[in-house]
């Protein structure tokens, strides 16, 4: 059993858990064909860990192609999907979490409907080890509020000092810090890593291990 600090570790999705940088060319596919233009990769980057709401607002779509821009987005997305695949290490140190009494939880800018590609490409069956998927549907304002945490601490009684976040993004950060939760930032998956403020900030997995007190 864990005798550490955390009673739970919540890990954001995309860049973090799931090395999903597909969905990034499923985008650039995307703005090509409905704005005419490539994307550059600081704009992708940035829309990174938005949620596709956020991201279509990002690159200026009129709110009558809104729908049609999301559409085609997800049909590139499950097109590309079968480069779906965890970062390597993750699945280990969850079920290494798991034997060890601690709750695991997602907390993703995806929508419930976004999950499909994940759900049927990834072959570790990592998301039937959290007690809770947070996705960003289920809460009035995504990240980087801390309505999708404070979702996760009341779904277990928790307080937030008894919660890591694991994320890659600013979005992610903020979140945290906004919900009075310790941030460890996925260096692994972090396309700025040096900009971020994170409590840790562990560049493998398996030093996740460690920061909870489980090596």
């Amino acid at each position: 059993m864990q005798n550490g600090k955390y009673k739970a570790v919540v890990f954001d999705l995309d860049g973090t858990a799931v090395d999903s940088r597909y969905n990034l060319e499923a985008l650039q596919r995307t703005c090509v064909a409905m704005i005419g233009r490539e994307a550059t990769e600081e704009e992708l980057k940035l829309s990174y860990g938005m949620t596709a709401q956020n991201s279509i607002r990002y690159f200026g779509i009129p709110d009558d192609q809104a729908e049609r821009f999301e559409q085609l987005w997800i049909e590139n997305i499950m097109e590309l999907a079968k480069n779906a695949q965890l970062f390597e290490g993750i699945y280990p140190a969850m079920c290494r979490m798991k034997e060890a009494g601690i709750l695991l939880g997602v907390n993703t800018s995806r929508t419930s409907r976004e999950m499909g590609d994940l759900e049927h490409y990834i072959k570790e069956p990592f998301l039937q080890l959290c007690s809770t998927i947070v996705t960003c549907d289920k809460v009035a304002h995504p990240k980087p509020a801390p309505d999708s945490m404070f979702y996760f601490l009341q779904q277990h009684q928790l307080q937030p000092s008894e919660v890591l976040f694991v994320g890659d993004s600013e979005f992610d950060a903020g979140c945290a810090k906004a919900a009075g939760c310790d941030f460890a930032l996925a260096v692994w998956g972090c396309f700025y890593p040096d900009t971020i403020d994170a409590t840790y900030k562990p560049n493998h997995p398996d030093e996740l291990l460690r920061i909870i007190g489980l090596a």
